[in-house]
């Protein structure tokens, strides 16, 4: 057997989006020779699988397998697609299923997940010098990612490439500290500080991300979704606008990420299904609508089997 294929603490379980090379699946063997019906099963198990842990395997029991592929313990069925269903999973040596395409793209997900990880913790480390008004030079060195990745996360240092991220986000020199050295001071400082300029120079900030926009979020993910259930630009985005307009954008992301999770077979179906069945929920008096600070937050009470009973399903 082999070794896993991704990393054995590699967690994607709240990214909800896995991402689907089109062409290479359009063109690979399985959709030139696989049955339908076990193609279908083939990308519930891809699904599946971005959400088990480690990220991209799953367990190589066919009782788990079959209910993976929504067959619950129709056996029969799935003996008959068990080849197409798995085909390019590959067995490993911690007894668990691997697929090398799915794992390539886990382990790229889970490099850029770490990478964030690591900004953001030199970025809280900065800040809290900042707030206790420490020095520059006086501060505590924030280790690169390399370091951050043996210390925190040892398991995925074989599988994570560092490549030009193995940098520390430096300190942008201050003004005000800047001022206050240079009075009173010679030329020979003034050097110096040309030197730790060109230094954080070299070395790119910090990157602060602007808040989301819940519509742009909506259009670009929605169109995404319904466009790999075949329904194109054209009529999605007009279809989204109307949900827009009826439940608000905060709604319809919600239902857009279970219809993702649910791997729902018709999306537009099942989006309308749960925004009608939240809008029911406000009209009793019970349910959940957007508030100031609350937008973009799933609510407990919408679970998944009133998703299902609002379908149909």
């Amino acid at each position: 057997m082999t070794a896993p294929l991704t990393p054995p603490d590699a967690d994607l379980q709240d990214f909800p989006f896995m991402p689907l090379h089109v062409a290479r699946l359009r063109d690979s063997d399985l959709a030139a020779e696989g049955d339908p019906e076990g193609c279908w099963y083939a990308v519930l198990l891809w699904a599946a699988a971005w959400h088990q842990l480690p990220a991209g395997s799953l367990p190589d029991n066919d009782t788990v397998l079959m209910k993976l592929c929504g067959l619950g313990r129709d056996a029969r069925t799935f003996r008959k697609h068990r080849a197409d269903a798995l085909r390019g999973f590959v067995a490993c040596d911690d007894g668990r299923l691997y697929h090398p395409v799915i794992a390539e793209q886990v382990t790229s997900a889970w490099g850029s997940k770490l990478r964030q990880r690591h900004r953001s913790e030199c970025a809280t480390l900065k800040k809290r010098d900042d707030r206790a008004g420490i020095a520059p030079k006086d501060r505590e060195a924030r280790p690169t990612f390399g370091e951050w990745l043996s210390l925190h996360h040892p398991a995925s240092v074989p599988f994570v490439s560092l490549g030009t991220d193995d940098a520390v986000p430096r300190d942008n020199a201050s003004k005000r500290q800047g001022e206050g050295q240079r009075q009173g001071q010679g030329q020979g400082d003034l050097s110096s500080e040309a030197d730790a300029s060109a230094a954080a120079a070299a070395t790119p900030p910090v990157e602060v991300l602007p808040p989301a926009d819940p519509e742009k979020v909506m259009f670009d993910e929605g169109i995404r979704l319904l466009g790999a259930a075949g329904i194109p630009v054209a009529r999605a985005r007009p279809m989204l606008g109307k949900w827009k307009r009826d439940h608000g954008a905060p709604a319809v992301i919600v239902a857009l990420g279970k219809a993702q999770r649910e791997g729902a077979i018709d999306p537009t179906s099942f989006i309308e299904g749960v925004l009608r069945n939240g809008k029911r929920r406000d009209a009793d008096g019970g349910g959940w609508a957007a508030r100031p600070g609350m937008e973009g937050i799933e609510p407990a009470s919408l679970d998944d089997d009133d998703n299902r009973r609002a379908v149909g399903r």
